[in-house]
């Protein structure tokens, strides 16, 4: 033990003390002091006349002085409770379950020398710890899980942890009617739903009735956490009922859809921009009126909404590779500014993508909208000079921001060094499709540099002419490469949208090499997917070693190393390495 013991006696004296004289409490204590190896004795006069002449101090006295060889050994035991477990077996013609206890002092009445082992505390599972309940319920599917409650009081009290129903869903029957769904909601089941999907596109969470206000009311019964809304009909739900439903989450998630119609033209040139205005009433499920009614309702002091995402897609447009012309976007215009900008001024989290707003609303939205937020998607909305600066000066002032992703937007205009500061005061930072020059991009990796940037994670995209020319040999050329490798380690995790240089490449292992703190490869991200944005073949193969071997994750295809970057690598690994996780496969 590496605790003051003296101060513990100290506490056992004076406890001790006040049992005998003060309680008239028999005590006795005996304890082996460390440094004399000394027995010492705590007890009340009359037990220590009786003891003093009797061989059981003594045997006391050799057990305490005794020593174990393995300390391993050496586990709790509590004699009184071991005796309470076991008893002898009364069974004829038996064999021995158990040996008598191994401590049997000399005064103790002599036991039979056989006993049936009553000690293992799990012969009924219920009896399981909570916490190892919890770890193996969370194997088990809400369809499995919902068996458990029936249990036991034990297993009931576990299993119904919100943690373990995050994948609960409602199930596909009461999707198919609408009798069946309230049937399912007026059900003590239903309380375990957390998360809802009202979808007519994704997979088992279509409905294949009308929603009405009837289903809604018994939705409103339930505490969930959040819902999600994709291309779902709901023209038969007031306005009113809805945004009730969608603020008693503490998360949104809407996405409207444009589908394609009969009337499109497969064959027109869809990148072009239309200046024909489009009907909301055409395409949109949800539409603008309902969004303004959830909007009024998150001003309510009763709303529980935390995180708002909304965004459009248009289905006519093939997305990544061509983004949906602003005259096709969801139109916002008609909301009030103000209720934007108070709405959103109660969020946590925010999310807005390909998305229509007039000048007012955009400037009441960045003057007091933005400023108790953690996190802010900005994706899609145009922006013009004016309003990109407002946004930036808004940025710079807020404190509690931790993560901005920003797509569209044109900063070529804007002070490099102003908004190096805006970006690298947030820890996470996505910049995709901007028009930017490379020198701004030199001035947010001086300051990553200098240690004055608090960033962690950054993905860096920009926008290209033509999309379908972002080829995997596009470089950074105009950033020093020193600046750009010192910078890319100083990062926990860097992702781009092109392949990097071989020289890029070569001084971002040399750096590695010596110290870095990312814990994977850089990637970069194309249409959707992630490929590995370093070349290896030009690395000297005990600086390639040296630097894989100070991540914590590897997801590489050895087949484009050479053998002596191979062996290299493998040589290192045995010897020194931060390595936890290496992922090997054919290469993207």
């Amino acid at each position: 033990m590496t605790e003051d013991i003296s101060v513990s006696l100290e506490g056992l004296r004076a406890h001790a003390r006040q049992l005998v004289e003060q309680e008239g409490t028999r005590f006795l204590c005996l304890y082996l002091d460390q440094e004399t190896q000394e027995v010492n004795l705590l007890t009340d006069s009359e037990s220590l006349k009786k003891l003093v002449d009797t061989k059981v101090l003594k045997e006391l006295k050799n057990i305490l002085k005794s020593s174990s060889e393995d300390k391993e050994n050496l586990i709790f035991h509590d004699h009184n409770q071991v005796r309470k477990a076991e008893r002898p077996c009364t069974s004829s013609g038996h064999r021995c379950h158990l040996p008598p206890p191994k401590l049997q002092l000399s005064w103790e009445q002599k036991f039979p020398i056989c006993f049936e082992d009553q000690r293992f505390p799990y012969r009924s599972y219920d009896k399981l710890p909570g916490e190892i309940l919890r770890i193996i319920f969370g194997f088990l599917k809400p369809k499995n899980l919902k068996h458990v409650l029936l249990v036991s009081q034990n297993w009931k009290s576990v299993a119904e942890e919100p943690a373990l129903w995050t994948g609960f869903d409602l199930p596909r029957k009461s999707r198919r009617n609408g009798q069946t769904l309230i049937k399912f909601l007026k059900s003590s089941f239903s309380s375990k739903l957390q998360h809802l999907t009202l979808s007519h596109t994704a997979r088992n969470a279509n409905f294949t009735f009308d929603l009405e206000d009837k289903h809604i009311k018994h939705l409103l019964s339930l505490n969930l956490r959040s819902i999600k809304i994709e291309n779902a009909d709901l023209s038969k739900v007031t306005d009113e009922l809805l945004a009730k439903l969608v603020t008693s989450c503490k998360e949104c998630d809407i996405t409207e859809h444009r589908p394609r119609s009969l009337d499109d033209d497969s064959d027109s040139d869809i990148s072009d921009e239309s200046d024909v205005e489009l009907d909301s009433n055409d395409f949109y499920h949800l539409g603008v009126e309902k969004i303004a009614a959830i909007l009024r309702e998150m001003l309510d002091d009763g709303s529980k909404l935390k995180t708002f995402k909304l965004s459009f897609e248009d289905n006519t447009y093939y997305f990544p590779l061509y983004l949906p012309p602003v005259s096709s976007r969801f139109d916002l215009s008609s909301i009030p500014s103000g209720i934007l900008a108070k709405a959103f001024s109660k969020l946590d989290e925010l999310a807005l993508e390909y998305l229509k707003m007039n000048s007012e609303q955009l400037n009441s939205i960045f003057e007091f909208g933005l400023g108790n937020l953690t996190r802010l998607s900005f994706h899609g909305i145009p922006l013009d000079e004016a309003q990109t600066r407002q946004l930036l000066e808004t940025l710079d002032k807020t404190h509690k921001l931790k993560s901005l992703e920003l797509s569209e937007v044109d900063v070529r205009e804007t002070p490099s060094g102003f908004f190096a500061r805006v970006v690298n005061r947030i820890e996470r930072v996505v910049l995709q499709d901007m028009k930017m020059e490379d020198f701004q991009i030199e001035d947010i990796f001086l300051a990553i540099i200098g240690g004055d940037s608090v960033m962690k994670h950054f993905v860096l995209g920009l926008d290209d002419v033509d999309r379908e020319t972002v080829h995997r040999d596009m470089t950074f050329s105009e950033i020093d490469v020193e600046v750009f490798a010192k910078a890319v380690n100083k990062l926990e995790s860097v992702t781009f949208d092109r392949m990097l240089s071989g020289e890029h490449s070569d001084m971002i292992f040399k750096v590695m090499s010596l110290e870095t703190n990312l814990t994977t490869l850089p990637t970069y991200h194309f249409d959707q997917a992630e490929y590995e944005c370093l070349e290896f073949y030009l690395v000297d193969p005990g600086v390639l070693a040296r630097a894989l071997n100070n991540l914590k994750l590897v997801k590489i295809d050895f087949e484009s190393l050479t053998f002596p970057q191979m062996f290299a690598f493998f040589k290192q690994l045995n010897s020194k390495t931060k390595l936890e996780t290496i992922v090997s496969g054919e290469k993207r």
